[in-house]
C-alpha cells in the first residue's frame, strides 16, 4: 500500500504540516501559532490543500488512546487540552477549535496517544504523572527511531537513545529502548525557554491559584528579563549579559538532570547508543556545544535527522505514524511502539488528592 498521509504538529511558536504520498513529500509548510489562534480556519485551508488524504494524524495535545476525530466528544477534547475555559488566551484554544473544524468537515483524521498512554512504560513510572510527553513528543521519537534505523541499518528493536526536544516554549526528554518508549519527562517538568518546569511545592503553595499561564512562564526568557526574544537572540545575548548567561546555565542544568535521571530507566546504561537533539534549540551552536559537553558521560550527542526543509520533526513523525497505521513502510515501527495498544486516561494512577471525580462528572 502507498498511503497518502498528513502529519500536524501544533507547536508553541508555529503549527507545522508535513504530507507524504508514499515516499514523496507533497506538503512541507509552517504557519505562526498566533495566526491560528486568530483564525483556526487557516489550518483547515492548509489541510484541504492536500487532496485525497487517506489519513491525517491530527493535532493531539496530551493525546488519547488511538481515536478517530469523527468520534471525538467534548470530553475527549478537554483531555487533549487539559484546559477548563477560554478566559486565558493561549495556543491551546486554537487546537480545540481546529479539532472541532476537522470533525465538522469530516476530514479523515486520528488522535494519537501521549506518552503516558503507552503500554511500554511500566505503571509505577506513571504514578502521579500526567505530562510524560505530549503526543507530538511521541511523533518526534518516531522520527528519531527512523533516523537510527537508517544510519545503523537495524530493525525498530535495534534503536536505543535518549531524545531531548528543545522547543520554543517547552523541553522534553524521552527514553527509547529497543525501539519502545520506556519513560518520559514532559515539558511541564523541565525548564524550557518559556516554561518554568517543575514547580517547587512550597512555591506552588504561595502562588495559590496555579493556572496555565504560570506553567508557560518563568523559564529562560523570563529569568533573563527578555521574555520577547527568540531562542537564537537569547543565546547571542548570553555572550555579554550575565543574567542571560545565568538563565541558560539554569536551563542546561535542568536538562542535564533530566537526561541523567532518565538514563536510569534503561535496563543497562550500555543500551544508550546516543542522545538525539531535536526541536528549534537543537540547531543553535551555543546549546548544542554545551549539551555535547554536559551529556558526554551518558552517551555521544548528535542532532536528529530531519526529513523536511520546513516542518519540524514532530510533524514528520506524525506523517510516518499515519503511514504505518495504514500498513505503509513504517508499520513495523508503529507495531513495535505499540501505539495501537495504548489505553487508559492521563488521570489514571493519580494519588495526590484533588476533585477528580467531580471533574469527570462535570465533563459527562
Amino acid at each position: 500500500m502507498k498511503p497518502r498521509v498528513l502529519g500536524v504538529d501544533p507547536g508553541s511558536l508555529s503549527w507545522d504540516f508535513f504530507a507524504l504520498d508514499d515516499d514523496t513529500i507533497i506538503l512541507d509548510t509552517s504557519i505562526p501559532t498566533k495566526e491560528l489562534i486568530q483564525d483556526p480556519q487557516k489550518a483547515i485551508n492548509i489541510i484541504r490543500s492536500v487532496e485525497n488524504i487517506d489519513l491525517m494524524v491530527s493535532p493531539s495535545g496530551f493525546g488519547l488512546p488511538l481515536k478517530n476525530v469523527r468520534d471525538l466528544t467534548e470530553k475527549d477534547i478537554f483531555f487533549t487540552l487539559l484546559k477548563f475555559n477560554q478566559k486565558d488566551k493561549d495556543k491551546l484554544i486554537g487546537l480545540g477549535e481546529v479539532l472541532r473544524l476537522i470533525k465538522a468537515q469530516n476530514i479523515p483524521g486520528i488522535i494519537v496517544p501521549g506518552v503516558k498512554h503507552l503500554p511500554t512504560i511500566p505503571r509505577y513510572r506513571k504514578i502521579n504523572k500526567i505530562d510524560m510527553g505530549t503526543a507530538d513528543k511521541l511523533c518526534t521519537a518516531l522520527t528519531g527511531i527512523r533516523d537510527q534505523m537508517e544510519r545503523f541499518n537495524v530493525a525498530p528493536k535495534g534503536t536505543n537513545f535518549i531524545m531531548v526536544e528543545i522547543g520554543y516554549g517547552f523541553t522534553a526528554v524521552l527514553a527509547i529502548e529497543n525501539g519502545q518508549i520506556i519513560d518520559g519527562i514532559g515539558g511541564s517538568n523541565i525548564m524550557g525557554f518559556r516554561a518554568c518546569g517543575s514547580l517547587d511545592g512550597e512555591l506552588a503553595y504561595l502562588i495559590k491559584n496555579i493556572r496555565k499561564k504560570n506553567i508557560y512562564k518563568g523559564g529562560v526568557a523570563y529569568i533573563s528579563g527578555y521574555s520577547d526574544l527568540s531562542l537564537r537572540e537569547i543565546t547571542l545575548l548570553a555572550e555579554r549579559d550575565e543574567q542571560t548567561k545565568t538563565a541558560l546555565k539554569a536551563y542546561i542544568s535542568s536538562v542535564k538532570k533530566a537526561v541523567f535521571g532518565i538514563a536510569s530507566s534503561f535496563s543497562q546504561k550500555e543500551k544508550i547508543v546516543e542522545v538525539l537533539l531535536a526541536g528549534r534549540g537543537a540547531e543553535l551552536n551555543y546549546l548544542r556545544e554545551r549539551m555535547i559537553r554536559g551529556l558526554k558521560d551518558v552517551a555521544p550527542v548528535k542532532i536528529m535527522k530531519s526529513y523536511s526543509q520546513i516542518a519540524k520533526r514532530a510533524a514528520q513523525g506524525a506523517a510516518f505514524i499515519a503511514n504505518g497505521i495504514l500498513g505503509g513502510r513504517f508499520e513495523p515501527i508503529i507495531n513495535n511502539l505499540k501505539i495501537k495498544e495504548a489505553s487508559g486516561s492521563i488521570l489514571d494512577d493519580i494519588f495526590i488528592p484533588f476533585e477528580k471525580d467531580k471533574l469527570i462528572r462535570d465533563l459527562d
